[in-house]
């Protein structure tokens, strides 16, 4: 009875511990935010009106992400993850997909060596990019995305002037990060076209970055090519942060080439961004920029916005905010094609 009541004890100890080794978590946000849009020119709905949408300071998911202990230092992990809208309870089309998991679904190997990915997921140009944006990168109150990748409407005998900015996540992706060796580390994506890419969707694509932390300081250069059926759409950026103490810096400059416009049309960005906590508190402020010229050296598009944002940390899980951003987008000419702006009070909660 003894030696039996013991096997059951000993086999139970190694089974508590393979399973200790091994996990699957539920995660996701949840992010809502009401308020006010008031489109002057060239958004809808046109004039003054109430808005309830979703992913304010954070963009809505949920996910799935799972790990294993592989031993000598190896992890074996996946994630699943999915983009929704809280407004309408649909999917949120996120870099060209608004189906399945399309935020990210990787299976991925780590260890001394660094970490090898392979799946849908963010590239290595984004690895830099997304996490020094103003505003924590917010994707509903940010205005890097907005104003970098603003195009103009035809009007005035002028024509318009087709826009477009990096794509964050890539289809059918090889990824590697390096491990960090005296403050520097990397990574490179690469994303198999695989018969599939069109002239605006699912290019074969080539992403890497460098970066250097130290400290108070992050500061790293990126490169991103995309291949589509009519041409390549060339990022470089150079980026980082720098934390003061009472508060934090970030900027980024980026220059943007595209060969699907005849003649190559070239665009100089910049963005710049301060947030200062206070407690539980944050105030966050942000300013981006595009100049757009075309074949002729020409400015065809002069694009700028304004952001703002508060936080109030209610709990590790919860947080309040209000938030506000305006664009402008100007032709050749100095005339309006786009001006927008957005104001409201939204909350996140993570689990």
């Amino acid at each position: 009875m003894h030696k039996k009541l013991l096997a059951v004890l000993v086999l139970g100890s190694f089974a508590g511990a393979a399973s200790a080794q091994s996990s699957v978590t539920l995660y996701g946000i949840a992010d809502a935010w009401v308020g006010q849009t008031k489109n002057k020119v060239g958004a809808t709905p046109a004039g003054t009106g109430m808005v309830v949408d979703s992913g304010g300071a954070q963009a809505s998911r949920w996910g799935l992400r799972g790990m294993e202990d592989l031993g000598g230092g190896l992890q074996a992990k996946f994630v699943l993850e999915q983009a929704i809208s809280l407004d309408d309870a649909t999917t949120t089309t996120v870099s060209k997909s608004n189906v399945g998991f399309n935020r990210a679904a990787y299976l991925g190997l780590s260890g001394d060596f660094g970490e090898l990915r392979l799946g849908r997921m963010l590239g290595a140009f984004d690895a830099l990019r997304g996490s020094t944006n103003q505003l924590y990168d917010s994707s509903g109150f940010a205005s890097t995305g907005q104003v970098w990748g603003a195009g103009t409407t035809a009007a005035n005998g002028l024509p318009a002037v087709t826009g477009s900015d990096y794509l964050a996540r890539g289809n059918n992706t090889v990824y590697y990060a390096s491990p960090t060796a005296a403050g520097f580390r990397g990574s490179f994506s690469y994303s198999a076209g695989e018969g599939l890419t069109t002239a605006t969707d699912a290019p074969r694509m080539a992403s890497g970055h460098v970066e250097y932390a130290s400290g108070p300081l992050r500061i790293g250069y990126g490169r991103q090519v995309e291949h589509y059926t009519t041409g390549m759409n060339h990022f470089h950026i150079v980026a980082g942060h720098y934390n003061f103490g009472p508060a934090r810096l970030v900027a980024a400059v980026q220059r943007q080439s595209d060969e699907r416009v005849a003649g190559y049309q070239k665009s100089n960005e910049w963005q710049l961004g301060v947030d200062a906590p206070f407690g539980q508190a944050t105030v966050a402020v942000g300013y981006a920029s595009a100049k757009t010229e075309n074949a002729a050296g020409r400015k065809v598009v002069d694009a700028n916005g304004l952001s703002l944002m508060g936080t109030y940390d209610l709990s590790k899980s919860t947080r309040l905010y209000t938030a506000y951003r305006k664009l402008k987008v100007e032709r050749a000419d100095g005339s309006t094609t786009l001006d927008a702006a957005r104001l409201g009070v939204g909350m996140t909660y993570k689990f």
